[in-house]
Protein backbone atom coordinates (compact mmCIF):
# COMPACT_ATOMS: atom_id res chain seq x y z
CA UNK A 1 0.00 0.00 0.00
CA UNK A 2 2.93 2.37 1.00
CA UNK A 3 4.51 1.41 -2.67
CA UNK A 4 0.83 2.78 -4.48
CA UNK A 5 0.66 6.16 -2.08
CA UNK A 6 4.27 7.05 -3.23
CA UNK A 7 4.01 6.58 -6.81
CA UNK A 8 0.78 8.47 -6.74
CA UNK A 9 1.82 11.21 -4.22
CA UNK A 10 2.64 14.47 -7.23
CA UNK A 11 6.18 13.86 -7.24
CA UNK A 12 7.62 9.89 -7.74
CA UNK A 13 4.78 9.20 -10.21
CA UNK A 14 6.56 11.67 -13.23
CA UNK A 15 10.35 10.14 -12.94
CA UNK A 16 9.32 7.39 -15.48
CA UNK A 17 8.13 9.47 -17.95
CA UNK A 18 9.33 9.58 -21.01
CA UNK A 19 11.21 13.06 -20.93
CA UNK A 20 13.29 11.73 -17.46
CA UNK A 21 14.28 8.03 -18.95
CA UNK A 22 17.37 7.88 -21.33
CA UNK A 23 16.27 6.23 -24.42
CA UNK A 24 19.81 5.04 -25.59
CA UNK A 25 23.28 6.25 -27.04
CA UNK A 26 23.54 9.66 -27.47
CA UNK A 27 25.09 9.89 -31.25
CA UNK A 28 24.14 11.44 -34.38
CA UNK A 29 20.90 11.14 -34.84
CA UNK A 30 20.16 11.96 -31.45
CA UNK A 31 22.17 14.74 -31.45
CA UNK A 32 20.16 16.05 -34.57
CA UNK A 33 17.31 15.91 -32.76
CA UNK A 34 18.80 17.92 -29.94
CA UNK A 35 19.70 20.40 -32.42
CA UNK A 36 16.78 21.52 -34.83
CA UNK A 37 15.46 22.99 -31.93
CA UNK A 38 18.19 25.74 -32.60
CA UNK A 39 16.04 26.62 -35.12
CA UNK A 40 13.56 28.84 -33.25
CA UNK A 41 16.71 31.20 -34.20
CA UNK A 42 15.71 31.01 -38.17
CA UNK A 43 12.11 31.13 -37.61
CA UNK A 44 11.98 33.89 -35.83
CA UNK A 45 15.33 35.93 -36.71
CA UNK A 46 15.09 35.69 -40.46
CA UNK A 47 12.61 38.08 -40.77
CA UNK A 48 11.55 39.65 -37.54
CA UNK A 49 15.13 40.18 -36.60
CA UNK A 50 17.10 40.35 -39.93
CA UNK A 51 15.13 42.28 -41.83
CA UNK A 52 13.22 44.36 -38.65
CA UNK A 53 15.00 47.52 -38.27
CA UNK A 54 15.15 47.92 -42.39
CA UNK A 55 11.22 46.53 -42.74
CA UNK A 56 9.97 49.39 -39.86
CA UNK A 57 11.62 52.02 -41.40
CA UNK A 58 11.19 51.33 -45.29
CA UNK A 59 7.79 50.06 -44.82
CA UNK A 60 5.84 50.75 -41.51
CA UNK A 61 7.55 55.16 -41.41
CA UNK A 62 9.42 54.73 -38.39
CA UNK A 63 12.60 56.32 -37.84
CA UNK A 64 15.54 54.93 -36.30
CA UNK A 65 15.38 56.57 -33.07
CA UNK A 66 11.53 55.19 -32.55
CA UNK A 67 13.25 51.42 -33.81
CA UNK A 68 15.97 51.78 -31.13
CA UNK A 69 14.15 52.66 -28.42
CA UNK A 70 11.55 49.50 -29.71
CA UNK A 71 14.63 47.53 -29.59
CA UNK A 72 16.38 48.55 -26.17
CA UNK A 73 13.45 48.66 -24.43
CA UNK A 74 12.71 45.07 -25.51
CA UNK A 75 16.30 44.22 -24.71
CA UNK A 76 15.57 45.57 -21.19
CA UNK A 77 12.93 43.15 -20.79
CA UNK A 78 14.72 40.38 -22.15
CA UNK A 79 17.42 40.88 -19.49
CA UNK A 80 14.85 40.58 -16.89
CA UNK A 81 12.96 37.68 -18.20
CA UNK A 82 16.85 35.98 -19.03
CA UNK A 83 17.69 36.18 -15.13
CA UNK A 84 14.15 34.66 -14.34
CA UNK A 85 13.66 31.96 -16.74
CA UNK A 86 17.07 30.21 -15.80
CA UNK A 87 16.52 30.49 -12.01
CA UNK A 88 12.63 29.46 -12.56
CA UNK A 89 13.60 26.63 -15.06
CA UNK A 90 16.32 25.22 -12.04
CA UNK A 91 13.34 25.33 -9.27
CA UNK A 92 10.54 24.21 -11.65
CA UNK A 93 10.97 20.60 -9.84
CA UNK A 94 8.84 22.33 -7.09
CA UNK A 95 5.40 22.34 -8.68
CA UNK A 96 3.66 19.37 -10.34
CA UNK A 97 3.50 20.65 -13.59
CA UNK A 98 7.00 21.30 -13.51
CA UNK A 99 7.29 17.80 -12.78
CA UNK A 100 5.33 16.42 -15.19
CA UNK A 101 6.48 18.96 -18.22
CA UNK A 102 9.90 18.65 -17.09
CA UNK A 103 12.32 21.61 -16.01
CA UNK A 104 13.95 21.98 -19.23
CA UNK A 105 11.02 20.61 -21.97
CA UNK A 106 8.16 22.50 -20.71
CA UNK A 107 10.00 25.56 -22.25
CA UNK A 108 10.26 23.71 -25.40
CA UNK A 109 6.63 23.50 -25.87
CA UNK A 110 6.13 27.09 -24.84
CA UNK A 111 8.03 27.92 -27.73
CA UNK A 112 4.68 26.71 -30.28
CA UNK A 113 2.35 29.67 -28.69
CA UNK A 114 6.05 32.07 -29.29
CA UNK A 115 6.38 31.09 -32.67
CA UNK A 116 2.41 31.74 -33.26
CA UNK A 117 2.82 35.13 -31.78
CA UNK A 118 5.73 35.72 -34.44
CA UNK A 119 3.59 36.31 -36.90
CA UNK A 120 1.89 39.60 -35.38
CA UNK A 121 5.36 41.22 -36.14
CA UNK A 122 5.47 42.08 -39.87
CA UNK A 123 2.52 43.63 -40.52
CA UNK A 124 2.12 47.08 -42.04
CA UNK A 125 -0.39 50.02 -41.01
CA UNK A 126 -0.46 50.46 -37.63
CA UNK A 127 0.68 52.92 -35.29
CA UNK A 128 4.34 52.98 -32.87
CA UNK A 129 2.94 51.58 -29.98
CA UNK A 130 1.39 48.47 -31.59
CA UNK A 131 4.60 48.08 -32.77
CA UNK A 132 6.21 48.60 -29.40
CA UNK A 133 4.21 46.29 -27.52
CA UNK A 134 4.27 43.28 -29.70
CA UNK A 135 8.39 43.87 -30.73
CA UNK A 136 9.07 44.46 -27.01
CA UNK A 137 7.36 41.33 -26.37
CA UNK A 138 8.67 39.23 -28.53
CA UNK A 139 12.21 39.97 -27.74
CA UNK A 140 11.71 39.47 -24.36
CA UNK A 141 11.21 35.97 -25.39
CA UNK A 142 13.13 35.23 -28.69
CA UNK A 143 16.91 35.63 -26.82
CA UNK A 144 15.83 33.88 -23.72
CA UNK A 145 12.88 31.27 -24.22
CA UNK A 146 15.77 28.85 -25.49
CA UNK A 147 18.03 29.27 -22.63
CA UNK A 148 16.73 26.04 -20.42
CA UNK A 149 16.67 23.78 -23.93
CA UNK A 150 21.10 24.80 -23.54
CA UNK A 151 20.98 22.74 -20.45
CA UNK A 152 20.23 19.63 -21.73
CA UNK A 153 23.61 18.37 -22.69
CA UNK A 154 24.84 18.48 -19.37
CA UNK A 155 21.59 16.19 -18.37
CA UNK A 156 21.90 14.00 -20.71
CA UNK A 157 25.05 12.91 -19.91
CA UNK A 158 28.45 13.80 -18.29
CA UNK A 159 31.15 13.29 -20.75
CA UNK A 160 32.71 16.20 -22.21
CA UNK A 161 33.43 14.14 -25.58
CA UNK A 162 29.78 13.59 -25.54
CA UNK A 163 28.36 16.63 -24.96
CA UNK A 164 30.69 18.19 -28.19
CA UNK A 165 29.69 15.98 -30.05
CA UNK A 166 25.72 17.11 -29.06
CA UNK A 167 27.25 21.02 -29.25
CA UNK A 168 28.99 20.28 -32.66
CA UNK A 169 25.88 18.37 -34.29
CA UNK A 170 23.38 21.08 -33.04
CA UNK A 171 25.92 23.87 -34.71
CA UNK A 172 26.00 21.91 -38.27
CA UNK A 173 22.31 21.00 -38.04
CA UNK A 174 21.11 24.76 -37.17
CA UNK A 175 23.19 25.76 -39.53
CA UNK A 176 22.32 23.36 -42.62
CA UNK A 177 18.77 24.48 -41.37
CA UNK A 178 19.66 28.41 -41.36
CA UNK A 179 21.06 27.66 -44.73
CA UNK A 180 17.91 26.29 -46.80
CA UNK A 181 15.94 28.69 -44.79
CA UNK A 182 17.60 31.86 -45.64
CA UNK A 183 18.48 30.54 -49.18
CA UNK A 184 14.62 29.92 -49.67
CA UNK A 185 13.86 33.30 -48.30
CA UNK A 186 16.50 35.19 -50.75
CA UNK A 187 14.98 33.79 -53.72
CA UNK A 188 10.78 34.44 -52.55
CA UNK A 189 12.52 38.22 -51.84
CA UNK A 190 14.52 38.63 -55.02
CA UNK A 191 11.31 37.21 -57.16
CA UNK A 192 8.63 39.56 -55.12
CA UNK A 193 8.27 42.89 -55.90
CA UNK A 194 10.82 45.07 -54.18
CA UNK A 195 8.34 47.23 -52.67
CA UNK A 196 5.71 44.82 -51.43
CA UNK A 197 6.08 44.28 -47.21
CA UNK A 198 3.03 41.69 -47.52
CA UNK A 199 5.87 39.35 -48.55
CA UNK A 200 7.12 39.48 -44.97
CA UNK A 201 4.34 38.56 -43.43
CA UNK A 202 3.85 35.44 -45.52
CA UNK A 203 7.15 33.72 -45.16
CA UNK A 204 6.93 34.77 -41.25
CA UNK A 205 4.09 32.23 -41.06
CA UNK A 206 5.73 29.30 -43.37
CA UNK A 207 8.75 29.88 -40.60
CA UNK A 208 6.85 29.38 -37.74
CA UNK A 209 5.17 26.59 -39.17
CA UNK A 210 8.15 24.95 -39.81
CA UNK A 211 9.99 25.88 -36.05
CA UNK A 212 6.73 24.70 -34.43
CA UNK A 213 7.56 21.03 -35.97
CA UNK A 214 11.48 20.87 -34.77
CA UNK A 215 10.40 22.15 -31.84
CA UNK A 216 8.69 18.99 -31.30
CA UNK A 217 11.49 17.06 -32.56
CA UNK A 218 13.47 18.03 -29.80
CA UNK A 219 11.09 17.87 -27.03
CA UNK A 220 10.40 13.90 -28.55
CA UNK A 221 14.08 13.07 -28.94
CA UNK A 222 15.78 13.98 -25.89
CA UNK A 223 15.51 13.60 -21.72
CA UNK A 224 16.21 15.26 -18.81
CA UNK A 225 17.13 14.74 -15.31
CA UNK A 226 14.41 14.52 -12.80
CA UNK A 227 15.13 15.76 -9.49
CA UNK A 228 14.13 12.91 -6.83
CA UNK A 229 12.16 13.84 -3.26
CA UNK A 230 15.84 13.34 -1.72
CA UNK A 231 17.76 16.06 -3.74
CA UNK A 232 15.31 17.96 -3.82
CA UNK A 233 15.43 18.00 0.30
CA UNK A 234 18.93 18.69 -0.29
CA UNK A 235 18.93 21.44 -2.09
CA UNK A 236 16.12 23.26 0.10
CA UNK A 237 18.27 22.74 3.11
CA UNK A 238 20.97 24.79 0.91
CA UNK A 239 18.02 27.73 0.67
CA UNK A 240 16.33 27.74 3.93
CA UNK A 241 13.95 30.30 4.07
CA UNK A 242 11.74 32.19 7.05
CA UNK A 243 8.38 31.59 8.29
CA UNK A 244 7.22 35.23 7.32
CA UNK A 245 5.93 35.91 3.39
CA UNK A 246 7.92 39.40 3.05
CA UNK A 247 10.74 38.10 4.81
CA UNK A 248 10.63 34.81 2.80
CA UNK A 249 10.67 36.98 -0.60
CA UNK A 250 13.25 38.69 0.46
CA UNK A 251 15.40 36.21 1.42
CA UNK A 252 14.40 34.53 -1.80
CA UNK A 253 15.51 37.94 -3.80
CA UNK A 254 19.07 38.00 -1.30
CA UNK A 255 19.44 34.09 -2.41
CA UNK A 256 19.00 34.73 -5.81
CA UNK A 257 21.48 37.47 -6.04
CA UNK A 258 23.94 35.65 -4.46
CA UNK A 259 23.46 32.61 -6.70
CA UNK A 260 24.73 34.91 -9.85
CA UNK A 261 26.98 36.79 -7.52
CA UNK A 262 28.91 32.96 -6.46
CA UNK A 263 28.36 31.84 -10.14
CA UNK A 264 29.89 35.48 -11.90
CA UNK A 265 33.18 35.26 -9.19
CA UNK A 266 34.30 31.47 -11.07
CA UNK A 267 37.14 32.91 -13.06
CA UNK A 268 36.53 30.88 -16.05
CA UNK A 269 32.62 31.46 -16.25
CA UNK A 270 33.24 34.92 -16.12
CA UNK A 271 35.68 34.70 -18.90
CA UNK A 272 32.97 33.21 -21.06
CA UNK A 273 30.90 36.02 -20.49
CA UNK A 274 33.09 38.43 -21.73
CA UNK A 275 34.01 36.72 -24.89
CA UNK A 276 29.87 35.36 -25.60
CA UNK A 277 28.76 38.87 -24.48
CA UNK A 278 31.59 40.76 -27.15
CA UNK A 279 31.18 38.91 -29.89
CA UNK A 280 27.04 38.85 -29.71
CA UNK A 281 27.28 42.78 -29.71
CA UNK A 282 29.88 42.65 -32.80
CA UNK A 283 27.31 40.18 -34.42
CA UNK A 284 24.31 42.36 -33.38
CA UNK A 285 25.73 45.74 -34.49
CA UNK A 286 26.78 43.62 -37.86
CA UNK A 287 23.03 42.01 -39.04
CA UNK A 288 21.47 45.82 -37.53
CA UNK A 289 23.71 47.72 -39.95
CA UNK A 290 24.42 45.24 -43.08
CA UNK A 291 21.19 45.27 -44.98
CA UNK A 292 21.09 48.93 -44.46
CA UNK A 293 25.22 49.09 -45.61
CA UNK A 294 24.18 46.83 -48.55
CA UNK A 295 21.25 48.87 -49.69
CA UNK A 296 22.55 52.21 -48.94
CA UNK A 297 26.39 52.13 -49.41
CA UNK A 298 26.77 49.41 -51.99
CA UNK A 299 23.95 50.07 -53.71
CA UNK A 300 22.73 46.42 -54.12
CA UNK A 301 19.24 44.40 -53.44
CA UNK A 302 18.19 43.66 -49.93
CA UNK A 303 18.03 40.42 -50.96
CA UNK A 304 21.33 40.36 -50.77
CA UNK A 305 21.76 39.82 -47.35
CA UNK A 306 19.83 36.34 -47.28
CA UNK A 307 21.98 35.10 -49.88
CA UNK A 308 25.02 36.04 -47.54
CA UNK A 309 23.23 34.21 -44.74
CA UNK A 310 22.61 31.57 -46.63
CA UNK A 311 26.40 31.33 -47.69
CA UNK A 312 27.35 31.80 -44.82
CA UNK A 313 25.95 28.85 -42.74
CA UNK A 314 26.53 26.54 -45.84
CA UNK A 315 29.88 27.10 -45.14
CA UNK A 316 30.09 27.07 -41.76
CA UNK A 317 28.76 23.27 -41.67
CA UNK A 318 32.17 22.51 -42.54
CA UNK A 319 33.87 24.92 -40.30
CA UNK A 320 32.15 23.66 -36.99
CA UNK A 321 32.93 19.87 -38.18
CA UNK A 322 36.40 20.88 -38.14
CA UNK A 323 35.96 22.86 -34.94
CA UNK A 324 34.12 20.66 -33.13
CA UNK A 325 36.64 17.45 -33.68
CA UNK A 326 39.86 20.06 -32.86
CA UNK A 327 38.47 21.47 -29.43
CA UNK A 328 38.53 17.95 -28.09
CA UNK A 329 42.47 18.17 -29.12
CA UNK A 330 43.22 21.65 -28.62
CA UNK A 331 42.52 23.97 -25.99
CA UNK A 332 39.32 26.91 -27.22
CA UNK A 333 41.18 29.78 -26.86
CA UNK A 334 43.87 29.33 -29.86
CA UNK A 335 40.19 28.66 -31.76
CA UNK A 336 39.03 31.95 -30.33
CA UNK A 337 42.21 33.74 -31.80
CA UNK A 338 41.88 32.43 -35.57
CA UNK A 339 38.07 33.25 -35.41
CA UNK A 340 38.08 36.55 -33.61
CA UNK A 341 41.05 37.27 -35.82
CA UNK A 342 39.31 36.22 -39.38
CA UNK A 343 36.27 38.97 -38.03
CA UNK A 344 38.71 41.61 -37.27
CA UNK A 345 40.15 40.99 -41.13
CA UNK A 346 36.39 41.45 -42.46
CA UNK A 347 35.30 44.17 -41.28
CA UNK A 348 38.75 46.19 -42.45
CA UNK A 349 37.35 44.45 -46.00
CA UNK A 350 33.78 46.19 -45.32
CA UNK A 351 35.64 49.40 -44.51
CA UNK A 352 37.45 49.38 -47.48
CA UNK A 353 34.11 48.56 -50.21
CA UNK A 354 32.69 51.49 -48.43
CA UNK A 355 34.81 53.96 -48.59
CA UNK A 356 36.14 52.62 -51.88
CA UNK A 357 33.43 51.30 -54.05
CA UNK A 358 35.87 49.20 -56.21
CA UNK A 359 34.09 47.50 -59.35
CA UNK A 360 32.39 44.04 -58.96
CA UNK A 361 31.03 44.91 -55.65
CA UNK A 362 29.50 41.72 -55.25
CA UNK A 363 32.27 39.57 -55.46
CA UNK A 364 34.06 41.55 -53.45
CA UNK A 365 31.33 41.92 -50.73
CA UNK A 366 31.63 37.47 -51.39
CA UNK A 367 35.60 37.84 -50.32
CA UNK A 368 34.81 39.93 -47.36
CA UNK A 369 32.49 37.56 -46.32
CA UNK A 370 34.41 34.22 -46.69
CA UNK A 371 36.62 35.97 -43.45
CA UNK A 372 32.93 36.58 -42.10
CA UNK A 373 31.89 33.70 -42.10
CA UNK A 374 35.09 31.54 -40.88
CA UNK A 375 35.19 33.95 -38.38
CA UNK A 376 31.40 34.37 -37.57
CA UNK A 377 31.03 30.08 -37.31
CA UNK A 378 33.98 29.57 -34.77
CA UNK A 379 32.59 32.59 -32.75
CA UNK A 380 28.98 31.77 -32.92
CA UNK A 381 30.07 27.67 -32.28
CA UNK A 382 32.54 28.02 -29.72
CA UNK A 383 30.93 29.42 -26.72
CA UNK A 384 27.76 27.37 -27.17
CA UNK A 385 29.96 24.36 -27.17
CA UNK A 386 31.84 25.09 -24.23
CA UNK A 387 29.52 26.56 -22.04
CA UNK A 388 27.67 22.93 -21.11
CA UNK A 389 31.04 22.00 -19.52
CA UNK A 390 31.15 24.69 -17.51
CA UNK A 391 28.45 24.19 -14.86
CA UNK A 392 30.79 21.66 -13.27
CA UNK A 393 32.49 24.50 -12.04
CA UNK A 394 30.37 25.37 -10.14
CA UNK A 395 29.47 22.29 -8.83
CA UNK A 396 32.73 21.64 -7.24
CA UNK A 397 32.47 24.62 -5.68
CA UNK A 398 28.96 24.43 -4.01
CA UNK A 399 27.39 20.82 -4.50
CA UNK A 400 24.41 22.56 -6.84
CA UNK A 401 23.34 22.25 -10.13
CA UNK A 402 22.78 25.14 -11.31
CA UNK A 403 23.33 24.98 -15.01
CA UNK A 404 20.37 27.43 -15.46
CA UNK A 405 21.12 29.95 -13.66
CA UNK A 406 24.35 29.76 -15.41
CA UNK A 407 22.29 30.05 -18.73
CA UNK A 408 20.33 33.32 -17.18
CA UNK A 409 23.22 34.75 -16.04
CA UNK A 410 24.91 34.54 -19.65
CA UNK A 411 21.71 35.52 -21.70
CA UNK A 412 21.22 38.89 -19.11
CA UNK A 413 25.45 39.44 -20.54
CA UNK A 414 23.76 39.07 -24.15
CA UNK A 415 20.76 41.35 -23.96
CA UNK A 416 22.58 43.48 -21.67
CA UNK A 417 25.01 43.81 -25.01
CA UNK A 418 22.00 44.09 -27.41
CA UNK A 419 20.90 46.80 -25.70
CA UNK A 420 24.40 48.98 -25.79
CA UNK A 421 24.82 48.09 -29.80
CA UNK A 422 20.96 48.80 -30.56
CA UNK A 423 21.59 52.67 -28.65
CA UNK A 424 24.65 52.61 -30.88
CA UNK A 425 23.87 51.62 -34.02
CA UNK A 426 20.03 53.16 -34.14
CA UNK A 427 20.87 56.13 -31.84
CA UNK A 428 24.20 57.31 -34.20
CA UNK A 429 22.25 56.29 -37.63
CA UNK A 430 19.25 58.89 -36.71
CA UNK A 431 21.98 61.46 -35.82
CA UNK A 432 23.58 61.26 -39.07
CA UNK A 433 20.10 62.24 -41.07
CA UNK A 434 18.77 58.65 -41.74
CA UNK A 435 15.68 59.38 -43.78
CA UNK A 436 12.31 56.88 -43.48
CA UNK A 437 10.00 55.71 -45.78
CA UNK A 438 6.41 53.78 -46.12
CA UNK A 439 7.21 52.71 -49.77
CA UNK A 440 10.71 51.11 -49.89
CA UNK A 441 14.42 52.35 -49.33
CA UNK A 442 15.35 55.80 -50.55
CA UNK A 443 18.76 57.21 -51.08
CA UNK A 444 20.51 58.47 -47.92
CA UNK A 445 22.81 61.26 -48.06
CA UNK A 446 26.51 60.65 -47.87
CA UNK A 447 26.74 61.28 -43.98
CA UNK A 448 24.50 58.33 -43.30
CA UNK A 449 26.76 56.53 -45.96
CA UNK A 450 29.66 57.30 -43.99
CA UNK A 451 28.03 56.50 -40.71
CA UNK A 452 26.77 52.89 -41.96
CA UNK A 453 30.50 52.01 -43.13
CA UNK A 454 31.75 53.32 -39.60
CA UNK A 455 29.81 51.20 -37.47
CA UNK A 456 29.88 47.95 -39.72
CA UNK A 457 33.94 48.60 -39.53
CA UNK A 458 35.01 50.46 -36.70
CA UNK A 459 31.98 49.67 -34.60
CA UNK A 460 32.46 45.98 -35.36
CA UNK A 461 35.77 45.64 -34.48
CA UNK A 462 35.77 47.07 -30.98
CA UNK A 463 33.38 44.17 -29.84
CA UNK A 464 36.10 41.99 -31.83
CA UNK A 465 38.87 43.29 -29.91
CA UNK A 466 37.40 42.48 -26.70
CA UNK A 467 36.34 39.10 -27.30
CA UNK A 468 39.61 38.22 -28.93
CA UNK A 469 41.34 39.88 -25.48
CA UNK A 470 39.45 37.65 -23.55
CA UNK A 471 39.59 34.22 -25.32
CA UNK A 472 43.16 34.41 -25.40
CA UNK A 473 43.41 34.26 -22.36
CA UNK A 474 40.66 31.38 -21.40
CA UNK A 475 41.85 28.26 -19.99
CA UNK A 476 39.21 25.75 -20.19
CA UNK A 477 39.38 22.86 -21.96
CA UNK A 478 38.59 19.04 -22.40
CA UNK A 479 41.46 17.48 -20.03
CA UNK A 480 40.95 20.05 -17.17
CA UNK A 481 36.99 19.99 -17.60
CA UNK A 482 37.43 16.32 -17.70
CA UNK A 483 39.90 16.21 -14.69
CA UNK A 484 37.08 18.46 -12.85
CA UNK A 485 34.31 16.47 -13.56
CA UNK A 486 35.71 12.96 -12.86
CA UNK A 487 36.53 15.19 -9.36
CA UNK A 488 33.10 15.74 -8.18
CA UNK A 489 31.97 12.00 -9.13
CA UNK A 490 34.77 10.95 -6.99
CA UNK A 491 33.34 13.35 -4.12
CA UNK A 492 29.72 12.43 -4.73
CA UNK A 493 30.64 8.92 -3.85
CA UNK A 494 31.42 9.55 -0.71
CA UNK A 495 35.51 10.36 -1.45
CA UNK A 496 37.82 12.44 1.03
CA UNK A 497 39.09 16.12 -0.19
CA UNK A 498 42.15 14.90 1.94
CA UNK A 499 42.61 12.46 -1.26
CA UNK A 500 42.86 14.74 -3.92
CA UNK A 501 45.98 15.18 -6.01
CA UNK A 502 48.02 18.22 -6.63
CA UNK A 503 46.56 18.65 -9.98
CA UNK A 504 43.31 19.11 -9.40
CA UNK A 505 43.75 21.63 -6.64
CA UNK A 506 46.09 23.42 -9.33
CA UNK A 507 43.31 23.20 -12.34
CA UNK A 508 40.62 24.03 -9.60
CA UNK A 509 42.55 27.11 -8.70
CA UNK A 510 43.24 28.04 -12.62
CA UNK A 511 39.93 27.41 -13.83
CA UNK A 512 37.55 28.98 -11.01
CA UNK A 513 40.46 31.56 -8.72
CA UNK A 514 39.50 29.62 -6.09
CA UNK A 515 41.71 27.77 -3.40
CA UNK A 516 40.66 23.87 -3.57
CA UNK A 517 41.02 23.65 0.05
CA UNK A 518 38.61 26.23 0.88
CA UNK A 519 35.91 24.50 -0.42
CA UNK A 520 33.34 23.62 1.98
CA UNK A 521 30.80 21.96 0.95
CA UNK A 522 32.36 18.69 0.38
CA UNK A 523 33.35 18.94 4.05
CA UNK A 524 30.51 17.80 5.66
Amino acid sequence: MQKTNEEHDGWNEYAHKKIYTPRGKIGILRSTGFGMYGFIGSAVGLICYNYISYFYTYFCVLNPLQVAFMLIFGRVLASGVALWIGHFSDSLYKFKFGRKYGRRHFFILMTIPFLVYATLIPITGLNFWYYFITYSVLLAFFNTIHLPWTTLPAEMTDSFKVRTIMGTVRAVVGALLNTIAAFVVAQVLNNWPKNDPKIYLYLQIGLSAVGIVFALITYYTTWEHFVTKNEAALMEAEHKQGENISATRWIRFKETARDYLSIFKIKSFRKHLFIDGADQMAGNLNGLILTYFIVNVLGLNASVTAYLSSLSTFIGIFVMIVAGYVINKYAPRYMYGIAYGMALISCIGFGLLGFIKPDHLVMWLLIVQMFSIFGGQLYGFIPGTVFPSLPVLDTLLTGQNRAGTFSSLAGLFEQGGFVITNILGEGVLQLSGFKSSTTGAVNQSATVQLTLTLLISVGVGFFFLVALYNGLSFKADKPKLDLINNEVSRLKAGGKMSEASNKVKSVTKELTGEDYDSIAVWKK
